[in-house]
């Protein structure tokens, strides 16, 4: 099952509270932000943080962040404005 776009333009809040975690960079994952192995047939290595204690980060979920696995709000500017309806004409 793939994802809408407008799925994949909110980060994801994480509270990381283990040491070490992978967070996925293939896109690949199944269980996204985190890594799952899915990266194994290509030559992409997953983003591996690294914390002394619990933190809540958001991890970037459009790709296009400048700071990846960090969201830097890029994704603020790619939202597509919705459409507004069309105009009435009046005669």
């Amino acid at each position: 099952m793939s994802l809408a776009y407008d799925d994949l333009i909110q980060p994801y809040i994480v509270k990381q509270v283990s040491k070490q975690v992978a967070y996925c960079r293939c896109t690949r994952t199944k269980n996204p932000p985190f890594c799952d192995g899915s990266h194994v047939v290509t030559k992409i290595t997953p983003y591996i943080l690294e914390f002394e204690s619990p933190k809540t980060i958001a991890i970037c979920a459009c790709w296009k962040s400048k700071n990846h696995p960090y969201c830097d709000g890029t994704h603020g500017r790619l939202v597509k404005p919705k459409e507004r309806p069309a105009a009435k004409s009046v005669e």
